[in-house]
């Protein structure tokens, strides 16, 4: 059976967290149907560190963007969207 992609990363993360008992937890996010996908962190408080992953189709061939925004959460957290959303095509880019 198809996993959506979400619940692929969760899993990943959740295995991660488990086994390296890091001090600083990853988190994932994301979208249904997979078309963005963030692993988020917070190195410090009121900080947060994401790094964006967008599924697009480039040329009419399938790619995967990657961007890493890092800084105050409520900040950082709406340019990581700005940016996934003008990938997507669903605002201009600023």
């Amino acid at each position: 059976m198809q996993k959506d992609a979400m619940d692929v990363l969760q899993a990943w993360v959740d295995q991660y967290n488990a086994r390296a008992g890091a001090s600083i937890a990853l988190d994932s996010g994301g979208e249904a149907g997979g078309a963005q996908l963030r692993l988020k962190y917070r190195p410090a408080d009121g900080v947060i560190s994401i790094l964006h992953l967008v599924a697009v189709s480039s040329d009419g061939r399938p790619a995967i963007l990657v961007s890493r925004f890092e800084g105050p959460t409520a900040e950082t957290s709406v340019q990581a969207g700005l940016w996934a959303s003008a990938q997507l095509g669903r605002r201009p880019a600023s």
